[in-house]
């Protein structure tokens, strides 16, 4: 939803067919007015530097055709062009001016959605940039610990670089996407080396995919980002300090108001980095196939050889020139058939019919709450099965004739796994345990299941506990 004080008329200049004219005089506005180093200008030296401008640039400004056009000709034809346009930049709210104050004439100004729809506008001339997105999260997330007092600021600031990321990396696919398209147009091979490697080996892989593979790397930095994310999700003492400097700068409404933020944030964060090879992988692939579809066609193109497939790549290289009656008489010499690689979509998945009746609608049965008392009795269950002793079995059977496992190597199939593996530090403290338990710093995840690295190790001192009472473990 637009804010309640949006103008009504903000989109007018951009729907016309002067929007070009309209778009380059607003950004020649915004450079009048930091050459002159001022935010606001006499609307009269305003319209004076714009006409300097544009004649030391040779531009023509001509929007005389428009509906609206209500200047009256004073003999001065650049004048009466830039007197409208300005004018329509009052009613469409892109500039406003000042008449309080002690001037001869108005000053005139951006206003703040002008100039939001001018930063807009030089985003998109601006040619994209991987601009370290990674290693500014990685590094904000760091000064959270060392400046609590900024923390929350450091967590927005990675948020955001996390959101610029996750937003260049559909751009590059595009990009791809777009010079996919021109290899397909491209008719003579010079044109299509030249669009490669002037276009995309420039535009693409040296600006956007070589950063994400080396200087901004993905793999190099995600381990560390889920590291001090894990970090600081579990320290609350810390969180809380964050949040009070947060609510006694006003960054927040409130103390909840700040949790909410702060761990919407981390999760998000969280949650797109754990996953972000995904997002590499579709790239990599699109990549792939663009080079795969180049090099295909670069070959064709040059192909001298006089076999079969030779010809064939003859006639279909000179199929412009071909009249419809050619192709009907060599449609009964020889057969084309596309073929594509058979995946997992190709195959034909019948619709699933939906019957429609007019039968009333089944209420929906209260299941009625649930008391503690039950939750307290499934969760007893639950545990029971992991005693002492049953954790001490689990770790002999996935030792083995190991000395040692990590948490990699572990199966998190199921819950029953993941339980187990909780169990297994819970226990780690237990003198009766049959192993050593040591943490590291990287996290497992395996079937949508998390869990912090450790490194499992058998004790040879120790004898096992097998005779010992079966009791759950403490989980509370």
């Amino acid at each position: 939803m637009l804010p309640a004080d949006f103008p009504r008329r903000f989109f007018s200049p951009l729907t016309s067919k002067h929007r070009a004219s309209y778009i380059h005089v607003l950004l020649s506005v915004e450079s009048v007015l930091e050459q002159s180093k001022r935010i606001a200008l006499p609307r009269t030296a305003l319209l004076t530097e714009l006409r300097r401008k544009f004649q030391r640039e040779n531009y023509t400004l001509d929007v005389s055709d428009e509906e609206e056009y209500d200047e009256e000709p004073s003999g001065d034809f650049i004048q009466d062009n830039i007197a409208f346009t300005i004018r329509l930049f009052l009613r469409s709210e892109w500039i406003d001016v000042d008449e309080t104050g002690d001037y001869s004439t108005d000053l005139a100004f951006i206003t703040s959605y002008g100039k939001k729809l001018t930063k807009f506008l030089k985003e998109l001339t601006k040619t994209e940039d991987q601009s370290g997105y990674v290693v500014s999260t990685y590094s904000n997330l760091q000064q959270v610990r060392a400046m609590p007092h900024n923390g929350f600021i450091c967590v927005q600031n990675a948020y955001d670089s996390t959101e610029h990321l996750l937003t260049n990396l559909e751009m590059i696919y595009s990009k791809i996407k777009k010079y996919y398209t021109a290899v397909l147009a491209n008719t003579k091979p010079e044109e299509l080396l030249q669009e490669h490697l002037y276009g995309y080996i420039q535009d693409v892989v040296d600006k956007l995919v070589f950063p994400i593979k080396v200087d901004d790397s993905v793999d190099r930095f995600k381990g560390p980002i889920l590291s001090i994310l894990l970090d600081i999700e579990s320290d609350t003492a810390l969180l809380e300090q964050v949040i009070a400097s947060a609510v006694q700068t006003k960054r927040v409404r409130s103390r909840d108001d700040g949790w909410d933020q702060m761990l919407k944030m981390l999760n998000y964060i969280k949650y797109n980095y754990n996953d972000i090879e995904s997002y590499v992988q579709q790239l990599d692939e699109k990549n792939q196939t663009y080079i795969r579809v180049t090099r295909q066609k670069l070959t064709y193109m040059l192909s001298m050889d006089t076999s079969t497939k030779g010809d064939i790549i003859e006639i279909l290289r000179d199929a412009k020139g071909h009249a419809e009656d050619e192709w009907r008489k060599i449609s009964y010499c020889i057969s084309l058939f596309d073929v594509t690689q058979v995946m997992e979509v190709s195959f034909y998945t019948p619709r699933k019919r939906r019957v429609r009746s007019d039968e009333e609608e089944m209420p929906i049965e209260n299941s009625g709450s649930v008391s503690q008392e039950q939750i307290d009795e499934l969760i007893d269950a639950r545990v029971a099965r992991y005693t002492v002793a049953g954790v001490n079995n689990y770790i002999q059977g996935i030792l083995g004739v190991q000395d040692a496992v990590a948490a990699q190597d572990l199966a998190l199939e199921n819950d029953d796994d993941y339980l187990m593996a909780i169990f297994l530090a819970m226990n780690s403290t237990d003198r009766r345990r049959a192993y050593s338990y040591e943490t590291t710093d990287n996290m497992t995840a395996k079937s949508g299941y998390s869990i912090p690295g450790f490194v499992i190790k058998r004790k040879r001192n120790d004898h096992y506990y097998v005779n010992q009472r079966m009791r759950p473990c403490d989980t509370r």
